[in-house]
């Protein structure tokens, strides 16, 4: 099942200030043989990017929520898309601009947390700034996994903490 959604509406943009800031690392790089264990006891867990979502999948563990765009380092990647989309789940696309975070995007990731159904969000565009969205969003006990070119994938486990720098990051962003 696919859906498309489109529209205008609220757009958060990264200022030039705020970049610094924003690549800075603030959970744990764990790597793909250790990354069942950093998710062990979570009620919800998120992936952002293609190669993570496909790791977790070839571990079975299916995300309750995937944000992918099919391509790997900003370049289309038709290998990636095939074994992804191999795995069956319930599929929602939107619009999201690279360095930016659209309303549809935003809301898309929130039906995913309201309506739990291992949800698959393709983005086309670029889907960098969804794990924002994902943090403010996130009910309690959520893991939210992301890839780090060249590094691996990013473990965060929401908290209080967290969803606060976020709101905080959110806030200083351009709409």
């Amino acid at each position: 099942m696919e859906s498309t959604r489109s529209g205008s509406g609220r757009r958060w943009v990264v200022p030039d200030h705020l970049r610094e800031e924003m690549a800075q690392a603030v959970g744990k790089i764990v790597t793909d043989d250790t990354i069942l264990d950093e998710i062990e006891g979570s009620t919800f867990v998120v992936t952002v990017g293609d190669i993570v979502t496909l790791t977790l999948l070839k571990l079975g563990r299916v995300p309750d929520l995937s944000i992918v765009d099919y391509r790997t380092q900003r370049e289309d990647d038709a290998a990636t898309k095939e074994k992804l989309t191999s795995f069956s789940q319930p599929e929602v696309t939107v619009e999201n601009p690279q360095g930016v975070l659209t309303e549809e995007l935003w809301l898309a990731i929130k039906e995913g947390f309201e309506n739990p159904r291992n949800l698959r969000i393709v983005v086309e565009g670029e889907e960098d700034l969804a794990s924002l969205a994902c943090i403010a969003l996130a009910p309690d006990n959520t893991t939210v996994i992301y890839g780090i070119p060249n590094r691996g994938p990013m473990v965060l486990h929401v908290d209080q903490a967290l969803k606060e720098r976020v709101g905080d990051l959110l806030a200083q962003m351009e709409t």
